[in-house]
């Protein structure tokens, strides 16, 4: 059975495609494990174009081979039956990737056909909310991880990639103006599985969906003396640890030459 990760914050620029990117290259080198990346970034599609490179000239026209979620979205607002099946790319280094599309930004609950009365509205926007847990259903579990990478914000695709994930890992400068996004994307969590429990409870429904567990934060281009964070990382690593509800990971990621190099190869 594989574990679906999802790296969520609304804030942009703490490391969730560096995060992600390293740790599927870890998992698939040292663990031998299977791998599918799921890009959702639609603004830059950095995971989509730094694995894929020839892709990247034509992303930003969208331009993009084969069923993405972009595809897949738009067949629940054209009220087809069934989603198509996502187009599975072989990435250069191992690793399986859905390729990320500009035009997911367009990706809105909104955008649902009307409906005759309020439970059949809830249950199409429940199914909204589902699309990509219902779109990873049939391919999953041919991995051992699934890691998705997400645009920053919390709106509605975001809320879906919650839905979809076992897990959430919320990538962090230890500062505080990108700490503060730790505690919303808590929230935001807790409040999907909430409504997926209620809408289930309203319909009478019985499932087997598992609630999204937050795993916690992990501090992203941190910076040492010694072999310890500095004093004022370390002090708002503590703090954001002694947060309630809040777990931190043991283990960070410090900037260095190293991750420079790497992102530039």
């Amino acid at each position: 059975m594989s574990a679906v990760i999802g790296f969520v914050s609304e804030k942009g620029g703490v490391g969730k495609t560096t995060a992600v990117y390293h740790i599927a290259e870890a998992l698939r080198r040292f663990h031998n494990a299977t791998v599918l990346i799921l890009d959702t970034d639609y603004q830059r599609g950095g995971l989509t174009c730094r694995l894929m490179p020839e892709l990247q000239e034509n992303f930003g026209r969208g331009d993009v081979e084969g069923t993405t979620l972009y595809q897949a979205y738009r067949a629940l607002y054209a009220e087809a039956p069934t989603l198509p099946p996502l187009t599975i790319r072989k990435a250069n280094v191992g690793i399986d990737l859905v390729p990320a599309h500009p035009e997911l930004n367009t990706v809105s609950a909104d955008k649902m056909p009307s409906s005759r009365n309020l439970r059949d509205g809830n249950r199409r926007h429940l199914r909204h909310l589902l699309l990509i847990h219902e779109a990873l259903s049939s391919i999953a579990s041919k991995y051992d991880f699934v890691l998705i990478d997400s645009h920053p914000d919390l709106h509605d695709l975001e809320k879906s990639v919650i839905a979809a994930s076992d897990y959430i890992v919320s990538p962090v400068k230890l500062d505080q103006q990108s700490s503060v996004a730790v505690a919303s994307t808590v929230q935001a969590v807790n409040d999907v599985n909430e409504d997926i429990d209620v809408a289930f409870r309203l319909f009478g429904s019985e499932t087997t969906y598992s609630k999204t567990m937050f795993l916690g934060a992990v501090g992203m281009m941190c910076r040492e003396y010694g072999d310890s964070l500095k004093q004022t990382e370390a002090l708002m690593r503590n703090r954001l640890a002694q947060t309630p509800h809040i777990s931190v990971l043991e283990s960070y990621v410090t900037e260095g030459d190293g991750l420079r190099k790497a992102a530039e190869a």
